[in-house]
C-alpha cells in the first residue's frame, strides 16, 4: 500500500515498521489496562472532565490518524510524509494510552453523551456551541467534515499536500484547545500530563505545519 510513488528516500520501509510498533504497543497498552483494571480501588465518574476527555480526544486523534496515513501514502515529498509518520506514531500512543485509562476505569470507550459536554461552562465549549449552531455540524473543533475527507481521499500531488497541511493544522488547532481545558480541569495527573502533553507535540507540529504551508505559498484555513 504504502509503495503508490516509489521509495527514493528509503522512508516507506521506516514508515511500515513504525506504524506496525505503534499498533502492537497500542494492543499491549489496552491489554496491561485490562489487568491493571482489576484492582483499581476508584476511578472518575462517566461524566467527569477525565473520562469525557479521554474518550473525546481519542476520536479526535483517530481522524488525524487516518489522514496522516493518507499522506503516508500519497503525499509526494519525503517531509510531509515524514511529519504524517510522526503524527501517526504520537497520536496512536495517545490514544493507546487514554483508553488504557479508561479500561482502567471500567468505563466504555463510547458513549451516548454529546462530545464536549466535560467542557461545559468554559469558553472554549460556548465557542463550539455557537459553531455548531452557525454550521448544524456536531463535530468537535479543527475536525474534517465527510465532505473535506472524501475531497482529500481523491487529490494528489501538490494539490493533496496543501489540503492536507490545511486542514491538519486546522485540527491540531482544535485539539489544542480540547486540550488545553482537559489539563487545567482534569482531576487525575494521569489526563491532566496527558492532555499537557498532547499541547506541547501539537504546538510544536504546528508550527511545522505552518512553515510547510508558507514554503507552498499557501495559508491556513480561515477559523470556522
Amino acid at each position: 500500500m504504502l509503495q503508490r510513488h516509489g521509495d527514493p528516500d528509503g522512508l516507506t520501509s521506516v514508515t511500515a515498521r513504525r506504524v506496525l510498533l505503534a499498533l502492537v504497543a497500542l494492543l499491549l497498552v489496552l491489554v496491561g489496562g485490562i489487568l491493571a483494571g482489576r484492582s483499581l480501588p476508584t476511578a472518575p465518574g462517566d461524566q467527569s472532565v477525565d473520562v469525557g476527555f479521554a474518550r473525546d480526544m481519542s476520536t479526535h486523534h483517530a481522524q488525524a490518524v487516518s489522514m496522516a496515513f493518507e499522506a503516508i501514502e500519497t503525499a509526494p515529498t519525503p517531509e510531509v510524509r515524514q511529519l504524517a509518520v510522526d503524527i501517526v506514531g504520537t497520536q496512536q500512543n495517545q490514544v493507546g494510552r487514554l483508553q488504557e485509562l479508561l479500561v482502567v476505569w471500567g468505563r466504555p470507550l463510547a458513549t451516548s453523551t454529546p462530545a464536549m459536554t466535560w467542557m461545559s461552562g468554559t469558553d472554549a465549549h460556548s465557542r463550539h456551541l455557537a459553531t455548531q449552531a452557525a454550521t448544524g455540524s456536531d463535530l468537535m473543533p479543527g475536525m474534517a467534515t465527510a465532505a473535506e475527507l472524501a475531497r482529500l481521499q481523491s487529490e494528489t500531488g501538490a494539490t493533496f499536500e496543501v489540503d492536507f497541511l490545511q486542514l491538519m493544522l486546522r485540527h491540531h488547532q482544535g485539539g489544542i484547545e480540547m486540550a488545553q481545558v482537559g489539563a487545567d480541569r482534569a482531576t487525575t495527573p494521569e489526563v491532566r500530563d496527558l492532555a499537557t502533553a498532547v499541547v506541547a507535540s501539537q504546538e510544536g507540529e504546528v508550527t511545522v505545519l505552518t512553515d510547510l504551508l508558507s514554503a507552498r505559498g499557501a495559508r491556513p484555513l480561515p477559523a470556522p
